[in-house]
């Protein structure tokens, strides 16, 4: 047997520490993103809201293809005991990829122009062509990614994390001539350059000779619950948050959808930073740990520390978002500072709900999670379509919107976490008195700040970022604990 396969068998091979993969994970990922956010406040001086805006409107298409374009085979990857299987599971994830980009050609040769008109879109039709090179791209770095996880390589997903976000940062400021099609085609090369990379010398390393036709078949049918269930979760899962650009983009113009979804990007990128990382280690562990009996302990344990890494940016946002995206990106995205102070209790749970988002896979419930996410892309689609009904205008429609999608996430994250056997007053509880410390140790800092540039902002900035640090150090340090509960 490789030494690949007893990575991945719990009985036969000592795994490696779960803190220190997180640890391994987060860095690379936490370079990925102070990249990124180092370089936003330049991109906001080169590009406008109504370019951003236009932006948003490609991502929510993107994220339409992306994420059905291995019909969700890629969450299979991780499950088989042997390699092989495996293998032949990359396999068929590139093919399902294929098909998609080339339906997505197709959609865009015979109603790319129609689709420009309707979403009130402020691009050339020859831009569009972009789209299904990025479904391609980003279904190469999906399927890639999965495998690293599976083989445990977490300090070359960092490295290809960080490679995805330099050449995406690249392209959007050396191609600023270009207008929007720079800020749309970062994101294509970047997952395209990120996942090739690695692909490629991944296929020389293993060269593919245990991948049979007659086994591609057999494992796609073993795993059809995927495609017949999580693909739909998905779509909702993906709709509830993309689909709003695309219907402000209808209805308000793109200088509220580019305000929406630069707020919604800079506050996500926790999300990014410390939520993907994790939740690509639990996934990778969870189905062993469920073999063990330990899956309740390890879940809320996770839980928790994600819940502690989320209330310094909660509280910042609601205490100081307007303030603090006028300062950094220019007075011209104060509405966007505005718009994250509502969605911040939003991302907060969402941030607990992404990493833990494969406990039904794990347990193999997907019909329970297509029926949890049809049910939040209803009501979050309801709650639009009233806003639009009575005529709210857009201010107020995205407060509505972000606090009904906190609710949305807040139900979700209990359900599962119930499955595993931890109520929702355990994780109020802690919730709760966690944010009630946190705002107690950070009172000075609210009580010095006052929205204007001054001695008493820097005094107050300088001591919430060292508390903050405090905090999260406290919070991630990896223990002795935690890895025993795997």
């Amino acid at each position: 047997m490789s030494k690949q396969a007893l990575a991945v068998d719990p009985g036969t091979a000592e795994k490696p520490r779960v803190g220190r993969s997180i640890g391994v994970l987060v860095s690379g990922q936490a370079a990925a993103q102070i990249l990124t956010l180092a370089v936003s406040p330049i991109l906001t001086r080169l590009y406008s809201p109504q370019d951003f805006g236009a932006v948003a409107v490609f991502a929510g298409l993107l994220a339409f293809f992306g994420v059905v374009a291995c019909l969700r085979y890629d969450l299979s990857i991780a499950l088989p005991a042997r390699d092989r299987d495996a293998e032949n599971l990359v396999a068929l994830c590139l093919l399902c990829v294929a098909a998609t980009s080339a339906l997505c050609a197709l959609g865009v040769l015979f109603f790319g122009e129609s689709l420009i008109l309707t979403l009130n879109w402020s691009i050339d039709a020859a831009a569009l062509w972009l789209l299904p090179f990025g479904v391609a791209s980003a279904g190469l770095y999906t399927v890639i990614e999965r495998w690293m996880v599976r083989m445990q390589y977490f300090g070359q997903l960092a490295q290809t994390r960080l490679l995805r976000s330099v050449i995406a940062n690249l392209v959007q400021l050396g191609g600023y001539g270009f207008g929007v099609l720079a800020l749309m085609g970062g994101t294509v090369i970047g997952h395209g350059t990120g996942g090739l990379f690695y692909a490629i010398r991944e296929i020389r390393r293993r060269r593919g000779g245990d991948v049979k036709l007659v086994r591609i078949v057999a494992l796609a049918r073993r795993y059809k619950d995927f495609p017949l269930y999580s693909t739909w979760t998905a779509i909702f899962n993906v709709a509830g948050v993309h689909l709003v650009p695309l219907i402000f983009s209808a209805l308000f113009g793109a200088a509220v959808v580019g305000h929406f979804a630069f707020a919604l990007r800079m506050i996500s990128a926790p999300i990014s930073l410390i939520g993907a990382a994790i939740g690509s280690v639990f996934f990778s562990q969870a189905p062993a740990a469920m073999r063990a009996g330990r899956l309740p302990e390890a879940a809320e344990a996770l839980r928790r520390k994600l819940a502690n890494a989320g209330i310094p940016a909660l509280v910042l946002l609601v205490c100081a978002g307007p303030d603090l995206f006028a300062a950094v990106f220019g007075e011209r995205w104060r509405m966007a500072g505005h718009y994250a102070r509502w969605m911040a209790p939003w991302i907060y749970f969402q941030f607990q709900f992404s990493p833990l988002s494969c406990l039904p896979d794990v347990m193999e419930l997907q019909k329970m999670e297509l029926i949890a996410q049809f049910s939040t892309f209803a009501v979050r689609l309801a709650t639009l379509a009233m806003c639009y009904g009575f005529s709210v205008a857009a201010d107020p429609s995205i407060a509505v919107f972000s606090a009904v999608s906190a609710v949305a996430y807040l139900g979700m994250l209990t359900l599962f976490m119930s499955r595993v056997g931890v109520r929702l007053r355990t994780m109020v509880t802690h919730d709760a008195g966690r944010i009630l410390v946190f705002c107690a140790w950070a009172l000075p800092s609210i009580l010095l700040f006052s929205g204007e540039s001054g001695w008493r902002s820097l005094v107050s900035a300088a001591y919430f970022l060292g508390l903050s640090a405090f905090w999260m150090r406290r919070t991630l340090r990896p223990t002795q604990t935690d890895d025993e509960r795997w």
